[in-house]
């Protein structure tokens, strides 16, 4: 069974179910959870920044007392690299084979037509480039 997973989170409903849903296979799996939290690079300005950064703080720790919560053994990260230009699933791609991830488990919002051609898929590129499987949870409202 898959002993070390990569949970995605970016604070959005599907993420927080992508994090349940983590947490309860490596809960089953015994394994340990590695929580990521990718700063869109997308902002310059100091102030925002610090305010990404500083929300990221916060979601990674919520995550990690949930985690715990369970029993379940995580590592939390977030990756702030100016240079990635906003690509979040490179990234994403990266920590799961730094870490030796297993497995993946990350929220799609399932977007569909202009605003799917407009925004783009981090879920759709991370299973295009990642060589372990993905895990893609959404909503019942988005089904």
């Amino acid at each position: 069974m898959y002993q070390k997973i990569l949970v995605a989170i970016d604070g959005s409903h599907c993420s927080d179910l992508a994090l349940d849903e983590a947490i309860g296979i490596a809960d089953v799996c015994h394994g340990h959870m590695e929580i990521v939290h990718v700063v869109d690079s997308g902002y310059e300005l100091t102030e925002v920044r610090a305010g990404l950064i500083k929300r990221g703080q916060g979601l990674l720790a919520n995550a990690q007392a949930k985690a715990e919560a369970r029993d379940v053994r995580c590592h939390v990260l977030m990756v702030d690299d100016i240079l990635t230009l906003g690509d979040i699933a490179n990234q994403l791609r990266q920590v799961a084979q730094d870490c030796h991830a297993q497995l993946v488990v990350v929220g799609t919002h399932g977007h569909r037509g202009v605003r799917r051609l407009l925004r783009g898929s981090v879920a759709e590129r991370l299973v295009r480039q990642c060589s372990v499987p993905v895990l893609l949870v959404r909503s019942v409202s988005e089904i």
